[in-house]
C-alpha cells in the first residue's frame, strides 16, 4: 500500500504575491473605480486602476503616523522624545534597527507626527532584495544544518536560515513595524536558539481553511505563505509555544518600506494611528463644550482623538454593541486621560428613543447623570437617547475593510456578501440623523474602497434625509 505524499507548500515573495478577489467582487469594484471621476473611462482603464490598488495593498505606507494626545502632551514633546529614542546613536527601542528616520510634525494636521525612513520615498518601488525574494538573500547556504531534510531546498525554504511562520494578522502587523509576539507564531523549524537570525513568513490561508496546529514543525507545513523579512529570535523554539505572552522575534529587516517598532512607546502621550483615521476627527471638528456621539467606538482611537481635540471639555458618548470590546476601550480611554468619554455597551442601530412624548425629553448629560453603573463591569446602564441630542456624531460603522494596508489576503467570498455591508450601514444612518441637533454635523467614514459603502451611503443620506446637506 503506497503512502500519501505530503503536499508541497507554496512559498512566495511579497513581489510575487497577488491580492486576489472573487471575480464578481473584482468586477464590481473595478466598475466603481472611475465611475465617479470620469464617465468616459474604459473598462480596461478601470480594471488597471483597481489592480494598481490591489498591488499596493500588500505593502505598508512609507509613513508611520503618531497622533499626539493633547490632553497629556504636546507635539514638540513627542517629536523630541521620538527623535531621542529613534536616533541611530542611541536607539532605546531596538538594538537591531540600523535605519535612520526623519521625524516631523504634519504640515496640516497639527497633532500628528510623521516618521519616515530616510531610505523611503513617496511611491515605494519594489527594488529591495527582500521584497523580490521568497527567502533571505546575501547568505551562503548551510546545508549541513538541514542534512536530515533532503527536500528543504526543493520545497522553497531557505538553506541559510531556520524559519518560522506567523498568522496573517501578525504578518500584517510585522509589515507595519511590529515585532513578532509568541502568540502569533504558528510553526517553526526545529533547533532555533536564542539570538539566532531567522526567516519570517506569514500564513496566507483564509478563515475557512483548516487551521495550522500551533507548534507544527516547518517540514510538515502544507499551506501557502509569503516571506516578510529577517528577525532575531528572543527565545528558543520550545518557548514560542510554551509561553502565551511576550516577544518571540525582534524584526531586523522587513520586505517593504522600513517601519520603526513603536509598541508601548510614549503610552498615554501618543498612539499609532493610520492617517485616514486621524483625518476623521479633524473633519468632525468637535468644539469645546459640545456633546458628541461616537456610534461605533471600539477600539477607541477616533473617540480618544475627539476627547484630545476638545481637551476633555465636553461630553463624548462612546457606543459599541460588544460589551467586552467596550470594557477594553474604557480601559484605553482611562490610559489616555480621556475623562470626558462615557463608554456604553449599546447597539447604535437601536439608539434612538422616540416615543413622541416631548415632555420626557432629556439631554445626554441628564441621562448619563441619572444612570446607574453595572455591578459587573461598571458600564452605565442606558437604553438610548432622544432626538436632537448631539452637536456632532461620528459614524465609522462596520465595513468590508478593503482599504486597510497592508492586507495580505482578502476574505470576502462573494458579491452578495460584500453588498450586505451597505445595507447594515444604512441602519446606523437611520439612527444617527434624528439624534443630531439642527445645525449638527455627521462625519461618516469607512476603511474600504467599496463605493457602495462610501459614495453609495452619502447618496442614501442625501436622498432619504432632505434635512442633511
Amino acid at each position: 500500500m503506497s503512502s500519501l505524499t505530503q503536499p508541497s507548500p507554496e512559498v512566495l515573495s511579497l513581489n510575487d504575491l497577488k491580492v486576489e478577489l472573487p471575480s464578481d467582487v473584482h468586477h464590481h469594484l473595478a466598475t466603481q473605480s472611475y465611475s465617479s471621476l470620469d464617465d468616459s473611462a474604459s473598462d480596461q482603464t478601470s480594471l488597471t486602476h483597481l489592480d494598481q490598488i490591489l498591488n499596493c495593498m500588500k505593502t505598508s505606507p512609507a509613513d508611520t503616523c503618531c497622533r499626539v494626545n493633547l490632553i497629556s502632551s504636546t507635539i514638540d514633546e513627542v517629536v523630541d522624545e521620538l527623535k531621542h529614542r529613534l536616533s541611530s546613536a542611541d536607539n532605546e527601542l531596538d538594538a537591531t534597527q540600523e535605519q535612520e528616520y526623519t521625524i516631523q510634525q504634519h504640515e496640516t494636521l497639527k497633532d500628528l507626527v510623521i516618521i519616515r525612513a530616510n531610505t523611503a520615498h513617496d511611491n515605494f518601488q519594489p527594488h529591495d532584495e527582500l521584497f523580490q525574494s521568497n527567502r533571505p538573500p546575501f547568505h551562503e547556504a548551510d546545508e549541513a544544518a538541514f542534512s536530515n531534510w533532503e527536500k528543504r531546498k526543493e520545497k522553497g525554504w531557505p538553506m541559510s536560515h531556520r524559519a518560522i511562520i506567523v498568522d496573517r494578522f501578525c504578518g500584517e502587523a510585522v509589515l507595519r513595524g511590529a515585532n513578532v509576539f509568541v502568540k502569533g507564531i504558528l510553526c517553526a523549524d526545529s533547533g532555533i536558539s536564542v539570538g539566532e537570525e531567522v526567516a519570517v513568513y506569514a500564513d496566507l490561508r483564509g478563515t475557512n481553511s483548516k487551521p495550522v496546529p500551533r507548534g507544527l514543525v516547518l517540514e510538515s507545513y502544507p499551506g501557502r505563505c509569503v516571506f516578510l523579512g529577517i528577525g532575531i529570535s528572543c527565545c528558543k523554539r520550545s518557548d514560542y509555544f510554551a509561553q502565551s505572552t511576550g516577544v518571540g522575534i525582534t524584526m531586523k529587516r522587513i520586505a517593504g518600506p522600513s517601519q520603526p517598532s513603536l509598541n508601548g512607546v510614549l503610552l498615554g502621550k501618543m498612539m499609532l494611528q493610520n492617517l485616514p483615521s486621524v483625518v476623521v476627527a479633524h473633519v468632525l471638528d468637535p468644539q469645546q463644550g459640545e456633546t458628541v456621539l461616537d456610534m461605533c467606538s471600539a477600539p477607541g482611537g477616533k473617540t480618544s482623538h475627539v476627547a484630545s481635540l476638545i481637551r476633555n471639555n465636553g461630553l463624548v458618548v462612546a457606543c459599541e454593541k460588544g460589551r467586552k470590546k467596550m470594557v477594553t476601550a474604557r480601559d484605553f480611554f482611562q490610559s489616555m486621560g480621556a475623562t470626558c468619554i462615557v463608554p456604553l455597551s449599546l447597539d447604535s442601530t437601536k439608539l434612538l428613543i422616540d416615543d413622541g412624548d416631548v415632555s420626557d425629553w432629556k439631554s445626554p448629560k441628564e441621562i448619563v447623570k441619572s444612570a446607574s453603573a453595572s455591578s459587573k463591569d461598571g458600564l452605565l446602564s442606558i437604553k438610548g437617547f432622544h432626538p436632537n441630542s448631539f452637536d456632532r456624531i461620528l459614524l465609522d460603522p462596520p465595513c468590508s475593510a478593503l482599504g486597510l494596508r497592508p492586507k495580505l489576503l482578502v476574505d470576502v467570498k462573494s458579491l452578495p456578501e460584500l453588498l450586505k455591508h451597505s445595507d447594515y450601514q444604512q441602519l446606523f444612518v437611520r439612527s444617527a440623523v434624528p439624534l443630531l441637533k439642527v445645525g449638527g454635523v455627521l462625519s461618516y467614514s469607512t476603511c474600504t474602497i467599496n463605493a457602495s459603502e462610501n459614495e453609495g451611503i452619502v447618496k442614501f443620506i442625501l436622498s432619504e434625509f432632505p434635512c442633511m446637506k
